[in-house]
């Protein structure tokens, strides 16, 4: 690892939102419906350039769930996006343009994390490996129990892919050993289990400090501060209920360990009104 901190520009971006109900993502919440933003980050390493920590919502989600079954998709979570909140849109507020994106970490393959992916064409894709062994074989049905849409993939995902199968770097408290992206401490990735197969987390050290970028390893901010799972009913989809609960519970134990880092879930509302750029 790098004897200097590396420190990396860092935008928070959303790319729409769908909406669900707060008592279903935490126990003990409110009988209201909440927007679950679908927020991105793009990050810029001094030697590494320019990435994406997902891809969240685009347009291309409307056309990949016209049809059932995934059709189900959209009654499951009723989208509500603009074309020009697609990360690909955003890049021109930095004089970018996607081929200036050299990496895609994804955290997991849920729909709303990928549908932004192929408009990367030229990127590398980090993905965790047992997230893409569980959704690879996935078509139909079987796919859209794990919330992933195969037509959202790149066609040539598999020449593109690099897949993180172990995490022995640096340990953190509570979650854990983690796989330091770069070897020099700016990107940590570590497993947040449970929401689903394989999923990832990432700790980023940024000039606004250091981010834990959680993904749905919990859906609010709240869920981690009074220790609150989701509802049972969000059994049916999640990977393993208990996983997620204790996820959880690493999260809590990482919040009382590192004050200092920022949690970003990805659908918090109110991750959403403190972080994104707006």
């Amino acid at each position: 690892m790098s004897s200097t901190p590396v420190h990396l520009q860092c935008h928070i971006l959303d790319t729409g939102y769908c909406i669900a109900w707060e008592h279903h993502v935490m126990q003990g919440g409110q009988r209201k419906k909440i927007a679950c933003h679908s927020l991105v980050a793009l990050l810029h390493h001094p030697q590494q350039g320019w990435l994406l920590w997902d891809t969240g919502y685009a347009p291309r989600i409307l056309t990949a769930t016209q049809r059932l079954p995934f059709l189900l998709y959209r009654y499951a979570t009723p989208l509500r996006l603009r074309p020009e909140l697609s990360i690909a849109a955003q890049l021109a507020r930095w004089k970018l343009q996607p081929g200036d994106i050299r990496r895609v970490i994804l955290s997991h393959f849920h729909a709303d994390h990928i549908a932004g992916l192929r408009d990367f064409p030229e990127a590398e894709i980090i993905a965790s490996n047992a997230a893409y062994e569980d959704i690879a074989w996935r078509q139909g049905i079987a796919a859209l129990r794990r919330a992933f849409i195969p037509a959202l993939l790149p066609n040539d995902f598999d020449t593109r892919k690099c897949l993180v199968s172990s995490f022995d770097g640096p340990a953190l408290p509570g979650l854990g050993p983690t796989h330091d992206l770069f070897g020099d401490g700016s990107l940590l990735l570590m497993g947040l289990p449970g929401h689903a197969r394989g999923q990832m987390g990432l700790l980023a050290q940024t000039r606004r400090g250091r981010i834990l970028f959680a993904a749905d390893g919990c859906w609010l901010r709240r869920s981690i501060r009074e220790r609150r799972p989701p509802a049972r009913i969000t059994h049916l989809f999640v990977d393993d209920a208990r996983a997620a609960r204790t996820t959880i519970d690493h999260l809590y134990e990482f919040a009382q360990a590192c004050p200092d880092v920022v949690i970003v879930p990805s659908h918090c509302p109110e991750a959403f009104a403190e972080v994104v750029e707006v």
